[in-house]
């Protein structure tokens, strides 16, 4: 009977043991990057016969719809950017803009009603396109009713809705859209407003998460007055031992990218100008606004190793960032749900190459991420255009299986990665054994009590 339960409890605690491995299986991916495409300059398709190069065309936002397609955002920061939204002909290795050129070209006529300034824009599982029209053209205020979110379709190219936000909700002098995550069950929308003003003076920015529900289109600010979404002031961003702007006026960008976990409970921001990350429970987002308490939110902190500016969330609970000093992408799969204090060293480093210069946003599609590679500290002073073969890359590489947020927690992904396999085998291959043991020890256990009942029974 001892030798029973001590094997019953040798191969429970396996299990045991095994069960804690599958909650935090390590990331398997594919240590080479992979290149998507490269670009010495962005060439868009104006008609079916004419190709434009755009030396002031920046590709930052990247995203991917169901069936692959590459979709791009080149915000205009500076002039004569022919289209600010595009897909990727992988074909003829050019971008056309979309959902057209007169829509990217409506500014031009003082029309805000089109395509004015895009940077973060999401795709979800229905190839429902949210896109985030900053509506800033270069330092310039925004016009009346150009800062807002569109939603179109992907099949028809058609708007499904608009939301234009208030002036106390992105102010057109100081406010600075820039990246955006769904919530599809809740209906709601999560901005990071990184506030950068027209006068440079951080007094003056205005930032904050907007909140946009939906449904009713109820728009809120939250954070206004937190130190969270403000950049770092002590902090001076530095790639390659160069400063990044100049040497006396560092880089100053508040909140930028921004992350929400699958299971839609936690929120991840962090400024671009500094090493910390911050998250926030989306229940206490809902309950601030229900009380009218917008600042009233606990804020969870943490430090990372260096200055990003894309996150990710992914369907099996892990975190992605970009690390743009060293040009690397940071991977966690042990950020806790409930938020407790974390730092870098949850983080594993994937070192990128001396062409991932300034990785910028991240984005998932079947098995891979993917990220684009612009160069913003050389944007577009110092950018080679003479002799430098590629100034753009787009990436990829595998994350086993892995998928985005926005399909919800799979905690494989769609689709087993060889190492959750292998466990999963062994997982079935050990609850047999114990299975068995415990048949075997109820069959001896039988015959223990047939043995003591027959004692002292003489048979005829």
């Amino acid at each position: 009977m001892n030798d029973l339960c001590f094997s019953l409890h040798y191969y429970l605690s396996l299990i045991i043991f095994l069960i804690f491995i599958l909650k935090i299986e390590p990331i398997q991916y594919n240590e080479t990057l992979e290149i998507v495409a490269q670009f010495h300059t962005i060439k868009f398709r104006i008609n079916s016969s004419e190709i434009k190069d755009c030396e002031t065309c920046l590709p930052a936002g990247i995203k991917l719809s169901k069936n692959g397609t590459i979709f791009c955002s080149f915000p205009r920061w500076f002039d004569n950017v022919t289209a600010t939204f595009a897909k990727f002909n992988k074909e003829e290795k050019v971008f056309e803009p979309w959902p057209s050129l007169e829509i990217n070209q409506k500014y031009l006529k003082n029309d805000s009603s089109g395509l004015n300034s895009i940077l973060g824009f999401e795709i979800d599982n229905d190839d429902n396109l949210y896109i985030l029209d900053q509506g800033r053209i270069k330092k310039n205020p925004a016009l009346e009713n150009s800062t807002k979110l569109i939603i179109y379709s992907l099949n028809d190219g058609q708007p499904k809705k608009s939301y234009i936000f208030k002036s106390d909700i992105a102010d057109p002098s100081n406010s600075f859209l820039n990246d955006i995550v769904i919530d599809k069950e809740n209906k709601i929308a999560y901005i990071t407003d990184s506030g950068n003003s027209i006068s440079g003076k951080i007094s003056d920015y205005k930032s904050g998460i907007i909140v946009v529900k939906l449904e009713d289109d109820k728009q809120y600010k939250i954070l206004t007055n937190h130190h969270s979404v403000f950049p770092d002031q002590s902090f001076f961003l530095h790639i390659e031992k160069e400063p990044v702007k100049n040497s006396t006026s560092p880089m100053m960008t508040g909140a930028d990218g921004i992350a929400l976990s699958c299971d839609g409970e936690a929120l991840y921001y962090c400024p671009l100008s500094g090493r910390m990350l911050y998250s926030v429970l989306t229940k206490d987002i809902r309950k601030a606004i229900e009380e009218n308490q917008l600042n009233n939110i606990t804020v969870y902190e943490g430090f990372k190793k260096e200055a990003s500016d894309g996150l990710l969330a992914s369907s099996k609970g892990y975190l992605y960032m970009t690390g743009i000093e060293t040009g690397s992408i940071y991977v966690s799969n042990s950020i806790e749900q409930d938020l407790i204090r974390f730092n870098y060293k949850d983080f594993e480093s994937f070192q990128g190459n001396t062409t991932t210069m300034w990785p910028d946003t991240l984005a998932i599609h079947d098995g891979y991420l993917y990220f684009v590679s612009n160069q913003l500290n050389n944007f577009p002073i110092i950018i080679n255009y003479t002799n430098r073969k590629y100034n753009f890359t787009i990436f990829k590489f595998s994350v086993d299986n892995d998928q985005s947020y926005i399909k919800g927690c799979t905690g494989f992904g769609n689709g087993l990665g060889i190492s959750s396999i292998i466990i999963w085998i062994c997982f079935a291959v050990i609850i047999l054994i114990v299975l068995s043991f415990v048949l075997m020890g109820s069959n001896n256990q039988e015959e223990v009590i047939d043995k003591h009942m027959n004692l002292g029974i003489k048979e005829d």
